[in-house]
């Protein structure tokens, strides 16, 4: 049950890149910016529970556990009519997990236990090499920060918006993710609650706009997933709930929406083999964000996207092992149809042996290219993108260098240019995985009972963004 944690994103002009596992953001044409809040949880399941069916509203009430964070547009004035925002998912900086971060994004071909539920939908079929029982169980947190910097500029906005009045001086980011995730030897349903808090403020006023803004974007990611050949053809699918709500300074109320879009994943990964195949789509979703009164109400769209990846690793411990689990092995060595308990716990003790007696070296090649709707608006700050899609390639490479104590792994990926006359971003990302102590929880962890942490760091042209977990070493 390993836990882990995120990365965040900030408002602006651009797109809101939370700060590890996925980048939200909205964007604003209207002249008046808008940011990013926080919006309480009843607000958000009231929302939800308004627009959507019951499940919807029951799914979306764990992202507002989650202190649901999402980006705010400005409306015009009474009687305007209604404007067409845009929520920037993924355009910017990478978000998720420390080993997403660390990898550059490179991601959804290896994504797998509660990190993969958002990511690529058919990994919640994934059977880890640790996973020795029928049943399995996970559960993971994540949480980034990206706002070190002096001037962090989450949207890459670059220095021809210096003169801009709508640019945004300061933009940062706070990303948290929760996940479940329930397997039956190859069955998997997973769940996975984003929550994102983006803020951005100008030094600047002009008379009539806001110097602060505030956002706040939760997305629940529902799948189930298959693996058929054994395990070696893994295919999902499932909704994933969106629910919003902006507020400005001097605003009278809280603005929100809802909306329901779709995603589906698959993943090739022959037994014994080297390598993986994945690719994954996610539809846009389209909402009316509901305006105060006298103003004009908006459609918020979030863009689709697909991503396609290859990983390969090089030696001695296998990438994809076949499931064996306790029942199957006891089944085996003592010719009994129906093993019981104490044939089952010493097939398991053979199992959890097996596993710690493996080689552990090896270096892992993961790539990734990812392609995401272009267009619209950019964050909170009114500028518009660049009508064509936005392509970010991304590579990262993992190794455990010190067998049964560290971890390392490092990335980089290409952050296009969303906005005409702003220069693209190269980001350099590392992060590293150590055993920490001993502990069962009372019993609950065992046998894998040492505490592990994580970290991961993503650097670019004014861009910093931080993130780290505790979980459980295997």
């Amino acid at each position: 049950m390993p836990l882990k944690q995120r990365p965040a994103a900030s408002p602006s002009i651009q797109p809101l890149p939370l700060c590890n596992r996925n980048s939200y953001g909205i964007l604003a044409p209207s002249a008046e910016p808008l940011g990013t809040v926080i919006a309480p949880p009843w607000r958000v399941l009231a929302i939800l529970s308004k627009r959507w069916q019951l499940w919807c509203a029951g799914v979306a009430s764990l992202a507002g556990a989650c202190a649901i964070a999402s980006p705010t547009w400005a409306q015009t004035g009474p009687g305007t009519t209604a404007q067409s925002q845009t929520v920037d998912a993924a355009r910017g900086p990478i978000v998720g997990s420390t080993r997403r971060i660390g990898l550059g994004g490179a991601f959804v071909a290896i994504a797998d236990d509660t990190e993969g539920v958002a990511i690529n939908p058919a990994s919640t079929a994934v059977r880890l090499p640790y996973s020795f029982q029928d049943w399995n169980l996970g559960f993971g947190l994540d949480v980034a920060l990206g706002a070190w910097l002096p001037r962090n500029d989450v949207y890459n906005q670059g220095n021809t918006a210096s003169q801009d009045q709508a640019k945004a001086d300061k933009s940062t980011a706070l990303f948290g993710s929760l996940a479940l995730l329930v397997n039956y030897r190859h069955f998997g349903v997973g769940i996975a609650a984003e929550a994102q808090r983006n803020a951005a403020s100008r030094s600047q006023q002009t008379p009539g706009i806001d110097t602060n803004f505030a956002a706040n974007f939760g997305m629940v990611h529902m799948n189930l997933a298959y693996g058929y050949l054994d395990g070696q053809l893994l295919l999902g699918a499932g909704p994933r709930v969106i629910g919003m709500s902006f507020d400005r300074t001097g605003s009278s109320g809280v603005l929100g929406a809802a909306g329901v879009g779709y995603e589906a994943g698959v993943l090739v990964k022959p037994i014994r083999r080297r390598y993986r195949i994945a690719a994954a789509v996610k539809s846009p979703i389209n909402a009316v964000l509901a305006a105060e009164p006298g103003l004009a109400a908006s459609t918020v769209h979030v863009p689709w996207e697909v991503a396609l990846g290859l990983a390969y690793q090089v030696g001695p411990r296998t990438l994809n092992p076949r499931l064996v689990t306790a029942r199957e092995l006891a089944r085996r060595t003592t010719g009994h149809r129906q093993p019981t308990d104490a044939e089952l716990d010493q097939a398991a003790l053979e199992l959890f042996n097996r596993y710690q007696e493996r080689q552990r070296w090896y270096l892992l090649l993961s790539t990734e290219l990812s392609i995401i709707q272009g267009g619209g608006p950019v964050g909170l700050s009114g500028q518009t993108a660049m009508d064509r899609p936005v392509i970010s390639p991304r590579l990262g490479l993992e190794s455990e260098i010190i067998p049964q104590y560290l971890c390392l792994r490092t990335g980089s990926y290409y952050e296009p240019a969303l906005i005409a006359g702003t220069q693209s971003r190269v980001h350099g990302t590392g992060g590293l995985d150590v055993k920490l102590f001993k502990w069962s929880l009372f019993g609950l962890l065992a046998p894998f009972d040492y505490w592990r942490l994580s970290l991961g760091a993503d650097a670019a042209r004014s861009y910093l963004n931080t993130a780290f977990s505790i979980g459980i070493w295997h």
